[in-house]
């Protein structure tokens, strides 16, 4: 039963939680690749998340990324990453998309950030 649990667990990609300061959520996730499986679920992403225009916006993964690439309504965004946190400041509003790669696979995260 632990050997079934364990190998289950490697086969779900990690989750990530968005925080701006205002709100923090859990990352919807689009698709991912991790270990020896791949997924596109597809998950619609929750209602809009809140932001101050110039906040700090964090992503807290639940791996250390080698590398991060982000997008918030199409746009690249420039991204500090340390450890397993993944920051930058809201400038926009949109749909975001974050993809991150690590040792064993690659992830991409969807939301949607609303700036007051």
């Amino acid at each position: 039963m632990v050997t079934l649990a364990a190998a289950l667990a490697l086969a779900v990609p990690p989750r990530a939680t968005l925080d701006t300061g205002v709100a923090r959520v859990p990352l919807a996730i689009s698709s991912w690749c991790w270990g020896s499986r791949c997924g596109a679920p597809i998950t619609r992403s929750a209602k809009p998340v809140p932001a101050a225009r110039g906040a700090l916006v964090t992503v807290v993964l639940a791996f250390t990324p080698r590398s991060v690439h982000a997008a918030v309504g199409g746009a690249p965004v420039a991204v500090q990453a340390h450890g397993r946190e993944v920051s930058w400041r809201a400038r926009t509003g949109g749909g975001l998309t974050l993809t991150a790669m690590g040792g064993r696979g690659w992830v991409t995260y969807v939301a949607r950030l609303a700036l007051r």
